[in-house]
């Protein structure tokens, strides 16, 4: 096998190869944009409408393995019948899997997932009982539909998007929007380009994440051949699809082992303060567990079993109310995990830029003076268009919020905020696969309006924050990881980076069109109100308005306790870097850390703790030898979870059933 533990970092030059491979882009793209458009109708389909499992909640997206599986498999009966020559290597395997992923970041959840709800709650949902109607006027028409004609038969159903006035009206802001959108992207694709060197080839971080799609496309895909791979594929395909048929048949033998459960619930006082602990065992998180250094597994269920210490000291000296419910009141009670996370998160991108400043400094110097054009060419875009693209963008997005007015220093603080917190996301990923980033307590947003104060903002100010928050609402699909991890696939395949600008911008665009068309029309025929879709996703496209009437209606001063929150996260991170760079061998990762202050690690820290059971006893005792050959086993765990989500995502959506959820956050 060729995926190796990040302890044993200098075999990771593997992937690098001396020449890159080149593709053949004709077939590449007559396979991929076909596909763009079926995931964007499948994502909508399972994700909007049906009750079966989501397919791009999780770090490795859940429809495209299902989809690379399926073409790996066309792909060595091609191989087989005409010879290597006619069917995809494995670099050109690779950018599909980029493509794909890329098409889901932009149709997926947070993204396209909220835009139709985000862009018509303002005016449907305006009531006596809300304050709506009052910021109407700062909503331009060519951002916000205003029509309620239009709006009616998108609530109520029954109707389609294809009538030549619901069109024309839904246009400006589609287009606005889209274009907003793709800069963004481009953006985010720049920072990428940016910091890949770095991490990839100079700090030879895992990017577990890429670990099995570059295994399933490998020349001839070996590990199909590997009976404990198969081993580890059966056990979440049996056991899910037991849990699938118990969810039509009641009775049927079922382990609902995704299926989270607070196991700290009716506990006595101050032990209720654990609650809620969620115990779960995720296939796929163990797998992809079985990927992180052991030192980073280690850290991620210490620092969470460390902060529910902290809540039953908040219980007992009576600063803390035990919480219950889904989340863990990570803002507004002691020990104030939410804006601990927002210091945590953004110094962890900024110590990790400041200790990157030699590079970083190498690299703007060769994009303002132009030299080594050989090393630019080995990457996706030249240094100089990656700083322009970046430095571009960011003014261009800011400037876009700045002409309709209000203060001018708002918009970059929040662009600035959401492009840190994306650097930091991007190096969890890197180091420690992050299994379903569903971070929770961390979005510009709140951090601007709760340092700031909502009393310190104009009304203008409160509206313009609201636009900028349906991408900021939940970052399981956010662009920039998977834009890097398909720059490391990429390079690791033996295939060339340089074609992945055009490829995915491309894709992003053909992803943005079929998305916004796929969604607009099924709410029209399904409608927005009529319970026959995700009511989370029209809930959270609500959830910015509410949050702007909030903010306008019932201003708030700065938070002291915010301020104290984000220095302890701050310090905190701080430290255990200082601590990690002077002694050799310290065990606590500040990676773990800034990851145990999101909720993103409250479903999987139990995940973490066997795998890194499992993986520190086969290194002490039988060494890399032993994790070599194990390693087959738990790369099963990950395809077995992720491929039957998929197939019964396609069961639930063709049938509209609710399923159960093969992987469930």
């Amino acid at each position: 096998m060729s995926v190796v533990p990040q302890e044993t970092a200098a075999s990771q030059t593997e992937f690098e190869p001396a020449s890159a491979v080149r593709c053949r882009w004709f077939p590449i793209s007559l396979i991929s944009l076909p596909l763009i458009i079926i995931n964007s109708a499948w994502i909508a389909n399972s994700e909007m409408r049906s009750g079966v499992t989501e397919l791009t909640i999780s770090t490795l997206f859940i429809g495209v393995t299902f989809m690379l599986v399926a073409l790996t498999v066309l792909n060595l009966a091609v191989r087989s019948l005409f010879g290597r020559r006619v069917a995809l290597n494995q670099p050109e395997m690779m950018a599909i899997y980029s493509i794909l992923s890329m098409s889901s970041v932009v149709a997926g959840v947070g993204n396209m997932g909220f835009f139709v709800p985000f862009l018509a709650s303002a005016h449907w949902y305006a009531a006596p009982t809300n304050g709506y109607k009052s910021f109407w006027y700062l909503l331009p028409q060519y951002l916000i539909p205003h029509d309620r004609a239009i709006l009616k038969p998108l609530a109520e159903g029954h109707s389609t998007f294809f009538k030549p006035e619901i069109m024309a009206a839904w246009m400006p802001p589609l287009l606005a929007w889209g274009a907003f959108f793709l800069v963004l992207l481009w953006m985010n694709f720049c920072t990428a380009s940016i910091l890949r060197k770095r991490w990839a080839e100079e700090e030879h971080l895992p990017f577990p994440v890429v670990a099995l799609p570059l295994e399933i496309t490998r020349e001839g895909s070996p590990i199909f051949r590997n009976r404990l791979f198969w081993i580890g594929v059966s056990i979440p395909a049996v056991l899910h699809s037991m849990n699938t048929i118990a969810s039509i048949m009641p009775g049927f033998p079922s382990w609902p082992i995704n299926s989270i459960r607070d196991i700290a619930a009716n506990l006595p006082v101050p032990w209720n303060g654990l609650s809620p602990m969620w115990g779960a065992v995720h296939p796929a998180g163990v797998g992809f567990g079985f990927l992180v250094n052991t030192d980073v597994l280690f850290s991620v269920w210490f620092f969470y079993l460390l902060r529910k210490c902290l809540n039953i000291i908040g219980v007992f000296t009576g600063w803390r109310i035990p919480s219950g419910g889904l989340y863990d009141d990570g803002n507004s009670q002691f020990p104030y995990t939410g804006y601990q996370s927002w210091g945590a998160w953004v110094a962890f991108a900024v110590i990790m830029l400041w200790q990157n400043r030699a590079y970083l400094r190498r690299y703007f110097s060769r994009a303002f003076t132009g030299k080594n054009a050989e090393e630019d060419a080995q990457e996706p875009i030249s240094a100089r268009a990656a700083v322009i693209g970046l430095v571009a963008g960011f003014i261009a997005l800011s400037a876009f919020i700045i002409q309709l007015g209000g203060s001018w220093w708002l918009p970059p603080l929040i662009l600035g905020i959401y492009l840190l917190f994306m650097i930091t996301l991007s190096r969890l990923q890197a180091e420690t696969a992050v299994l379903s980033p569903d971070v929770g307590w961390v979005y510009p947003l709140g951090m601007v309006t709760n340092v700031v104060g909502t009393a310190n903002l104009s009304a203008v100010d409160s509206a313009h924050v609201g636009l900028m928050s349906w991408f900021n609402l939940d970052y399981r699909a956010a662009a920039l990881p998977h834009q890097l991890q398909s720059m490391v696939g990429q390079q690791r395949s033996g295939g060339s980076m340089r074609p992945l600008a055009p490829m995915l911008m491309i894709a992003a665009f053909v992803a943005m069109v079929s998305a916004m068309i796929c969604d607009l029309q099924l709410y029209y025929v399904n409608g927005m109100e009529t319970g026959m879709v995700n009511g989370w996703r029209v809930y959270m496209g609500n959830h910015v308005w509410q949050n702007v009437d909030t903010w306008i209606h019932h201003p708030k001063v700065a938070e002291p306790a915010c301020l104290a929150g984000m220095t302890v996260g701050a310090v905190v991170t701080g430290l255990l870097t200082a601590l990690r760079s002077t002694y050799a061998g310290f065990p606590l990762s500040p990676a773990g850390f800034v990851l145990s202050t999101s909720w993103a690690n409250d479903i999987f820290w139990a995940d973490m703790m066997i795998a890194w059971a499992i993986k520190t006893t086969l290194l002490r005792y039988g060494g890399i030898k032993s994790f070599r050959n194990a390693l087959p086993l738990f790369l099963g765990l990950i395809l077995g979870d992720f491929v039957t989500g998929a197939a019964w995502a396609i069961v639930g959506s063709v049938g509209n059933l609710d399923l159960f959820r093969t992987f469930a956050t």
